[in-house]
C-alpha cells in the first residue's frame, strides 16, 4: 500500500491506497479541491488539486470514466476511504500501531473518534471518508449478495 498526505488547507490527513487510480477516486469522493501526494513527492503517484478539471484529468490519466473506474475498483477505494486518518506520515505510525493494539472493535471505534477530535477544522474530513466507506462497502456487499 502507498501511504498519501491529503493536499487539502484544513489539518494534515493521510490515507493508504494500493495505486494512484485508487488515491484519484479517493480525492474525487471527498473533493477534487483536495489533492494527494506522497511523502516522497513523486508526481508520478499524486494526485493534483484540480477543481473544475478533475473528470478530465481522470480520463485522460486513466483511460476511463471515473464510474467505470469505480466500479471496477469499488472494493479498493472502499477500503482506502475507510483508511483516513487525521495526522500526517510520522502520525500514521502511531495511529496504526494503537488500532492493530485494539481487539474490540468498540473500543477501536472510539479510538478512532477520539484521535478524529485532535482536528482545528470545523471540517470532519476523516468521519465523512469513514461515512462514504460504509456506504461504498455496503453497496458492494448488497450487489454481492444479490448475485
Amino acid at each position: 500500500m502507498i501511504q498519501y498526505e491529503l493536499v487539502n488547507p484544513c489539518d494534515p490527513y493521510t490515507f493508504t491506497a494500493p495505486d494512484r487510480e485508487v488515491a484519484a477516486l479517493v480525492i474525487g469522493a471527498l473533493s477534487p479541491m483536495y489533492g494527494a501526494e506522497t511523502e516522497d513527492k513523486d508526481e508520478s503517484k499524486s494526485v493534483p488539486v484540480l477543481f473544475d478539471g478533475f473528470t478530465k484529468w481522470f480520463e485522460e490519466t486513466f483511460h476511463r470514466p471515473v464510474e467505470e473506474s469505480t466500479r471496477a475498483r469499488k472494493r479498493e477505494l472502499g477500503e482506502a476511504l475507510g483508511s483516513v486518518m487525521l495526522g500526517g506520515f510520522a502520525d500514521r505510525k502511531r495511529y496504526e500501531a494503537a488500532l492493530e493494539a485494539i481487539d474490540d472493535p468498540v473500543k477501536k471505534e472510539k479510538f478512532i473518534r477520539v484521535w478524529d477530535d485532535g482536528r482545528t477544522s470545523m471540517n470532519r474530513i476523516g468521519q465523512h471518508a469513514r461515512n462514504l466507506s460504509a456506504a461504498v462497502l455496503l453497496s458492494l456487499s448488497e450487489e454481492e449478495s444479490s448475485k
